[in-house]
């Protein structure tokens, strides 16, 4: 029996991207396919799209829901997905031509619950033209469940497994345990949504090939905007990346090199969003750092980190230091 792959396509906005997007499936190598389009409740000329590459290919189907958010589209394709294995794809992106043909050899091959690949992080201009991609690719291998311990861990692997659209997943361990994305949810909606499934499935294979283009486009407006959950948010993923970890059994000390090393990442990132933001004063930015800095387990992130580099070394200093407006001022703020 030919495996069934439904392909699931949250939209909204994106009138300019999705031929691209649902071009690069239907021309796909392997054809059993089932291609579900989620219109979000898109204001452009999406659901017209979507209705046109229906009526050409029965292998499509197009549900239009209220509007309700990444995690929610994803989720309303799920409830109507017939197939034996699952991927998703964000409709800004694309996806090599055997992508799909290439993973499910490999999940065929070694029964599989879940195959991941690498992925190119195209840098594009207003105008769609390539200014340069970024290849992200991990390791070649196949896992079980008594040597998920053995899987080699860095910053490159633990990315690509947090993504949701690089992945083929056996259908039956989304389900068993109704495994959906939190509605709502945003920027860590993927590893939230990825952790448990990745701590309760039995196998796991990761291609070398590298098959989805990760579309980055500049801003479309000027000034940014800093939430002062962002770092609650990312602290949720860590959270889940733990929790996998430790369901995988790894030692104590593997697991606090990888969450100091998350961790720091996090908290870079934070310093550096909050020294750019325009919706903060800069007494406002120093306050919320300071506040952010003095917290006790981000001191034991902060301890946990081991800097390579003579900046990440300063960086952790002050940071230890809660010198807030000097990070501030290393990052540009105002």
């Amino acid at each position: 029996m030919v495996p069934l792959v439904s392909i699931i396509i949250p939209i909204y906005n994106v009138e300019k991207y999705l031929n691209r997007c649902v071009d690069s499936i239907i021309n796909q190598t392997y054809s059993n396919l089932e291609i579900i389009l989620v219109n979000d409740e898109s204001p452009d000329n999406s659901s017209e799209i979507c209705e046109d590459y229906k009526s050409k290919d029965s292998r499509i189907i197009v549900i239009h829901k209220k509007n309700g958010g990444l995690s929610d589209a994803r989720n309303a394709g799920l409830e109507i997905a017939s197939g034996d294995y699952i991927m998703f794809l964000d409709s800004d992106d694309y996806i090599e031509n055997n992508m799909i043909e290439s993973l499910l050899k490999v999940a065929i091959e070694n029964q599989s619950d879940i195959v991941l690949c690498g992925f190119y992080a195209d840098f594009v201009d207003v105008n769609e033209q390539l200014i340069f991609s970024r290849e992200r690719k991990g390791i070649k291998g196949t896992f079980t469940k008594s040597d998920f311990c053995e899987i080699p861990l860095d910053n490159e692997l633990i990315g690509l497994l947090g993504y949701a659209w690089n992945k083929l997943y056996r259908k039956q361990v989304i389900d068993e345990n109704k495994h959906r994305f939190i509605k709502g949810l945003s920027l860590v909606e993927d590893i939230v949504f990825n952790g448990p499934i990745l701590s309760e499935c039995n196998k796991i294979s990761f291609s070398d090939e590298t098959l989805v283009h990760y579309m980055q486009r500049p801003r479309e407006t000027l000034g940014s905007k800093f939430y002062s959950n962002y770092y609650d948010l990312k602290q949720m993923a860590m959270n889940s990346v733990e929790s996998m970890l430790y369901e995988w059994g790894k030692n104590e000390q593997e697991i606090n090199t990888v969450l100091g090393q998350m961790g720091y990442n996090i908290l870079k990132s934070t310093t550096k969003l909050l020294s750019k933001a325009e919706n903060y004063t800069k007494d406002e930015k120093d306050i919320y750092l300071k506040s952010l800095l003095n917290k006790s387990d981000v001191q034991d992130i902060l301890l946990a980190y081991s800097p390579k580099n003579h900046k990440d070394r300063l960086i952790k200093f002050l940071m230890l230091k809660r010198q807030s407006n000097l990070l501030l001022y290393m990052y540009g703020g105002r």
